[in-house]
């Protein structure tokens, strides 16, 4: 029997959503629960999402994310982190409740 592989995606700021580890493949978010500063997404609407290299290229099982169109380059993530921690410093962690994991 194949091993499950379950990853929660965590989020940036304004974004939510609600992850049911007894949902099957690719039916663990209930689209209705997916928000952006408390507005639900459309499921049938396009969204311009950004991921680190690792994650848009299928990283961590993630695989949808390589469906993306208009893709766009930008700087390597290391140096993009590297710059957002000297403009920012001293930071904060994010808050933890953008993620409801239900049972």
């Amino acid at each position: 029997m194949a091993k499950t592989f379950s990853r929660i995606l965590y989020v940036s700021k304004g974004f939510s959503y609600t992850w049911n580890s007894l949902g099957g493949d690719c039916d663990k978010v209930d689209p209705s629960t997916i928000r952006l500063n408390g507005t639900v997404l459309e499921p049938t609407a396009s969204y311009r999402v950004t991921v680190n290299n690792f994650m848009a290229t299928g990283g961590d099982k993630f695989t949808v994310l390589t469906s993306g169109t208009n893709l766009l380059g930008g700087a390597q993530d290391i140096d993009a982190l590297e710059a957002y921690i000297k403009a920012n410093s001293p930071i904060a962690p994010g808050a933890l409740d953008r993620v409801s994991v239900l049972p």
